[in-house]
């Protein structure tokens, strides 16, 4: 284990702690999620530390009533004892759970201290996630998964990072997520990884996420997550190995697998509490439960040792009371790696600093990734012209850094420049962006034509809109073509049952005598709807027939009556 692992899973005499909470479990969709701030699901990762793994609840007042102040503070949630668990301050922390309150996702229930009538103590938090797991392994008996590909409403797969991963939770050890020393950043892509892995072995089984894929996840620039995955392999928390295709299939480089090594702590923490308890049973003295005989869990919440005891963890200084004498325990701050400080008086004055240069001065090391200046590539000089003839940035696109990344890495990939401005075309001009920026719907053009250009929709890297580029066969992962094919087979039969709509109406209105005063209402058919559609198809137009004087819109009435409850939405 690296000195990391060591200081969250020592107590401050050295030897190895197996008392609190392993993991906690963390939902998935929240770690999918990139509309979670990062400083949200640090929050709940944090409150889920402090939960019981039963029924996802904080101690009450009442439940603690009588504990030592120091027990209180360790075990209660307190805003700036989670707000040290997040790095962040209290504010920040007020925030995420604003946020998480309006997501419903936690409840919170203020509490009184029961030592002190009238005075405000530690929130009651209960999060929702139980409620949430049970109906959705309901809807998944009922909906069992299909073997097709999942498609969305523009005929496209769905991302792998958008669909349902047929789990409920992860879990995530539970010492990195109450750390304070470890960024909200760094725990959104841990908890990112940790939806891919597998929950025994936590190791990836299947494909494994590429960097936008965790991109996707966690909201964050690619810069963020490399720095992210750079300071957990640091920490030995993850192995990474790069894999390659095999040379028949062109030999690109593949993503990157991901290996989790928290699991080597759970184990190591359920041994030591299996050797203190069969040690407690020889001893032939009476094993007490955690908490004080409260409810607890198989892997245990909190130490055991009745009211009052010393709660080993690391250090936190709580109040000014504690300056001069030793400091207050506390698992929420692994700066000093699980050890004791010593006391201020104790402490040697450190000499005065009286100048000189700046490398006498100690600072703290930074992890940073430094990578060589992409170099050009055949074909990039017809895809810029062609981002530059749209217009999105007032510089040239070889001068925009996230245009310049995402042809050149496109490019690299094995793709050619009609692939690039094929995907200008799909996803710029058929997707109606240009009016999308107008309206303010799109804010950033360049980077929503980045994403353009570097979205991978199947989940084999050598796909490109349905077909495999080493073979030049039809993809069977994402079923493209297939479903491009059966959209333009029900478009054709739609245009002939709408033709022969046509031909019987015209010879219906031929028999049928206009009255005077109708005349003009009824005749040929003389326009037809222009709207997108019919819904599910993904190509075409409606083309349903309409008579009389084209209105302004050239809709019928069902498809301006979608149209008007999309926008209403």
């Amino acid at each position: 284990m690296t000195d990391f692992l060591v200081q969250l899973s020592t107590a401050p005499d050295g030897s190895l702690d197996g008392l609190g909470l392993d993991y906690i479990e963390f939902d998935v969709r929240i770690a999918r999620d990139p509309s979670y701030p990062v400083t949200s699901k640090a929050a709940y990762m944090a409150l889920a530390a402090f939960a019981d793994m039963e029924h996802h609840t904080t101690l009450t007042a009442e439940s603690v009533a009588g504990w030592s102040p120091e027990r209180r503070h360790a075990l209660l949630p307190y805003r700036k004892t989670v707000a040290a668990c997040m790095g962040r301050s209290a504010n920040t922390f007020d925030r995420a759970v604003a946020d998480l309150v309006g997501r419903e996702v936690l409840i919170v229930q203020p509490q009184q201290n029961p030592d002190h009538p009238g005075a405000a103590d530690a929130n009651l938090y209960r999060l929702t996630d139980r409620e949430r797991w049970a109906r959705q392994v309901l809807e998944r008996a009922a909906n069992p998964p299909q073997t097709r590909p999942l498609l969305g409403a523009d005929g496209r797969p769905v991302p792998r990072v958008l669909r349902t991963p047929g789990i409920d939770f992860i879990k995530l050890d539970a010492r990195i997520a109450t750390c304070g020393c470890r960024t909200p950043n760094y725990k959104a892509v841990y908890a990112a990884i940790a939806s891919f892995v597998n929950l025994i072995s936590r190791a990836i089984t299947e494909r494994p996420p590429t960097i936008r894929e965790l991109m996707a996840c966690t909201g964050l620039g690619r810069t963020a997550v490399t720095d992210a995955l750079a300071q957990l392999r640091a920490d030995g928390v993850l192995l990474m190995k790069e894999q390659y295709a095999p040379k028949d299939e062109g030999g690109g480089r593949l993503p990157s697998s991901y290996a989790l090594l928290d699991g080597r702590l759970w184990r190591a923490r359920a041994a030591v509490r299996e050797d203190r308890e069969i040690a407690q049973f020889t001893e032939g003295s009476t094993h007490q439960a955690d908490r004080g005989g409260l409810p607890t869990t198989r892997t245990g919440v909190y130490p055991s040792g009745g009211q009052g005891s010393t709660h080993h963890a690391d250090t936190i200084n709580r109040s000014s009371d504690n300056r001069d004498g030793e400091p207050l325990p506390d698992a929420r701050r692994a700066v000093t790696g699980g050890k004791a400080r010593e006391p201020r008086a104790a402490r040697a004055p450190k000499p005065a600093a009286r100048g000189g240069s700046a490398a006498d001065r100690t600072k703290k090391p930074r992890t940073t990734i430094r990578t060589a200046p992409s170099r050009p590539v055949p074909g990039e000089e017809t895809v810029f012209a062609a981002i530059d003839a749209l217009g999105v940035s007032k510089h040239p696109a070889l001068r925009v850094p996230p245009l310049r990344r995402a042809v050149r890495d496109l490019l690299s990939a094995g793709r050619t420049p009609e692939h690039a401005l094929a995907r200008i075309n799909a996803g710029w001009w058929r997707a109606g962006a240009p009016e999308r920026v107008a309206s303010g719907e799109i804010r950033g053009a360049v980077g929503f034509l980045a994403t353009v250009l570097s979205r991978q929709d199947c989940e084999r890297p050598d796909c490109e809109r349905g077909v495999l580029l080493a073979s030049g066969e039809e993809c069977r992962a994402c079923g493209l073509r297939e479903t491009e094919r059966q959209a333009e087979a029900a478009r054709r039969r739609l245009e002939e049952q709408t033709g022969d709509q046509d031909a019987a109406g015209a010879g219906a209105l031929a028999d049928v005598p206009v009255a005077a005063g109708q005349a003009g209402t009824a005749g040929p058919v003389t326009w037809r709807c222009q709207a997108p559609g019919p819904a599910g198809l993904g190509t075409g137009v409606c083309g349903r027939p309409g008579r009389g004087t084209p209105p302004p819109l050239a809709m019928c009435p069902d498809c301006l009556d979608d149209l008007q409850r999309a926008l209403a939405r």
